[in-house]
C-alpha cells in the first residue's frame, strides 16, 4: 500500500506540473494538444492507482 501511496503522490505532482506546463504553453500562444494528451494519461493513471488502493483497502478491512 505504501508503494501505491508513493505512486499516487508522484502522479499528483506530475499532474500539477503538467497543468502548469499547459498554462505556460497557452500563455505563449503555443499548441498544447500534446501536453493535454499527457495530462489525460496522468489522470487515467491516477484514477487506476486510486481504484487499486481502494480495492486493497477494502480487502484488508474485510480480513
Amino acid at each position: 500500500m505504501d508503494a501505491l501511496d508513493r505512486l499516487i503522490a508522484e502522479g499528483e505532482k506530475r499532474h500539477g506540473e503538467q497543468v502548469a506546463r499547459i498554462e505556460q504553453l497557452n500563455e505563449n500562444g503555443q499548441c498544447a494538444i500534446g501536453a493535454r494528451g499527457v495530462l489525460q494519461n496522468i489522470k487515467t493513471n491516477l484514477a487506476t492507482l486510486r481504484t487499486r488502493r481502494a480495492h486493497l483497502h477494502t480487502m484488508r478491512t474485510k480480513s
